[in-house]
């Protein structure tokens, strides 16, 4: 390939990119709207011990979803070739997984009733297995768009997806007035999201099964699934601690804390993953393209996310009464706790992109075991004291992971520790910037201003903080130079 045409290459690879980011970023903020929707109307709708009832229901959910596709759908983006046979018998082999799990689930309702001695959550677990069914196919499109840098398509299928689940969980809650309503709004969302991607990509897998052609994806996707199961164990022991010690009650207003901490963390380090994914495995042979699409993708992430949740986090009374009314105040403490946690998982979550486009898969699945094994841990410390004190627990845990999670992930490639680090800067500045602007606040101020002018705080400080570290400057520049020339652009054009 000549020069000009490795030029010209890169330029269109450089395209989708950025074309996929922008689109992202704006589907992203479109599903928090369509998120918070649900929660401000269901949240009015629904009581604590519903959304407590969903709670039990959901770590067990979870678990069958960890084996949903062995960590396959990584194997796929990573590969450079893969065949029409090696997808096809990942297909089929993913059929029969999820069938399989889906009647694990309705064998382990009773179990589920007996643990929580809740018979509800048993029955709720046992229809879930309807969700398994459901998304078989998923994974696997997910992964073909992925791989084809479709992102553009992804992001529709996420916006249909989002507003299938407003538009069901909330009808379902006025109709049923129950934690039904929640099962309603994510198998409507689901069984959408087949139709969408087996639509937009019109792959179908053919009638053929080999396993010597998968089984080196399976085994890279082994140490990935390790990774997800302690990941997941991680994210959903504190539920079953909280619902077993403490109720569902307890659990109901832990969960909306915790759900509202999520929003970030789903609504753009998870879609963004998939586009990043892509690109630093295709620059893992240039150090300084690696170093650089890594440090200013995450800057452009914590920039746009932290701010906003460092101002909900200092205003976390107001952001529970806004978004979920005044029945759930005692949300508050929790989520503040919590949102604290957020901030620094959007810099630790990105740590597998590391490890994965570096094919490190064990080092991943390491620490997945060592970072579980701590939670649990901390967990169980902080039980005694309720919520709050899970909550606590789980904010000291991740500060004190997180220097050891910077080293591992670092190692091997030519981002350092301390560029990770550095990266925290927007989330000091801007928590100062929200936690000064709280102090002059006059009380008794309604919540939604009270919000505004606390996020206009964090982003106005968040803005200048860039200059404090290479990536922000660098992301600066790019920004100010994309406004120019969509300022320029129209003043160029003939009258």
């Amino acid at each position: 390939m000549s020069r000009g045409q490795n030029v010209q290459k890169q330029d269109g690879y450089r395209r989708k990119v950025l074309g996929g980011t922008v689109t992202t970023i704006v589907t992203q903020v479109l599903r928090v709207g369509a998120t918070i929707g649900t929660v401000i109307v269901a949240s009015r709708i629904l009581s604590p011990t519903d959304y407590g009832i969903y709670a039990m229901a959901a770590p067990v959910t979870g678990f069958a979803f960890m084996f949903q596709n062995i960590g396959f759908d990584h194997a796929v983006v990573q590969s450079d070739e893969v065949s029409d046979v090696q997808l096809s018998s990942l297909f089929w082999l993913n059929i029969g997984l999820c069938l399989v799990l889906a009647l694990a689930l309705v064998a382990a309702g009773p179990f589920v009733a007996m643990f929580y001695d809740n018979t509800q959550a048993g029955v709720l677990v046992a229809a879930s297995g309807l969700l398994i069914a459901a998304t078989a196919p998923n994974p696997l499109y997910n992964a073909l768009l992925n791989r084809e840098m479709r992102f553009q398509t992804q992001n529709l299928v996420d916006i249909i997806s989002s507003v299938t689940m407003f538009t069901f969980t909330v009808t379902a809650a006025l109709i049923l007035r129950s934690y039904w309503a929640l099962l309603a709004g994510a198998l409507a969302s689901t069984v959408m999201n087949t139709f969408s991607f087996m639509y937009f990509e019109r792959w179908r897998p053919r009638f053929t099964f080999q396993w010597a052609s998968i089984a080196p994806m399976v085994r890279f996707g082994g140490g990935v699934s390790i990774y997800g199961f302690a990941l997941f164990i991680t994210r959903n022991i504190d539920k079953v601690l909280i619902a077993r010690v403490w109720g569902p009650a307890t659990l109901g207003y832990y969960d909306r804390a915790y759900r509202l901490m999520a929003a970030p963390l789903q609504n753009f380090s998870g879609p963004l993953s998939r586009i990043i994914l892509p690109v630093l495995a295709r620059t893992r042979e240039e150090p300084q393209r690696y170093r650089r699409a890594y440090l200013i993708f995450l800057q452009g992430i914590m920039t746009c996310a932290v701010p906003g949740v460092m101002a909900a986090a200092v205003g976390s009374d107001a952001t529970v009464r806004f978004l979920l009314g005044d029945k759930w105040q005692a949300v508050g403490p929790i989520f503040a706790w919590l949102s604290g946690t957020a901030a620094m998982l959007l810099v630790n979550e990105s740590a597998p992109w590391l490890m994965m486009s570096t094919n490190r898969s064990k080092v991943m699945m390491n620490w997945g075991l060592f970072a579980s094994a701590t939670v649990v841990i901390g967990f169980l410390i902080g039980l005694p004291w309720g919520a709050i004190g899970v909550a606590k627990a789980c904010f000291i845990g991740e500060a004190l992971r997180s220097p050891l999670l910077f080293w591992l992930s670092a190692r091997d490639t030519s981002v350092r520790m301390w560029d990770i680090a550095k990266l925290h800067i927007v989330t000091i500045v801007s928590l100062g910037a929200a936690a000064a602007t709280q102090m002059v606040l006059p009380a008794g101020l309604s919540p939604l201003p009270h919000l505004v002018i606390l996020a206009i705080a964090a982003y106005a400080a968040a803005i200048p903080a860039q200059l404090l570290s290479e990536p922000g400057r660098e992301l600066l520049a790019m920004v100010t130079g994309w406004i120019g020339k969509a300022v320029r652009r129209p003043m160029r054009r003939p009258a």
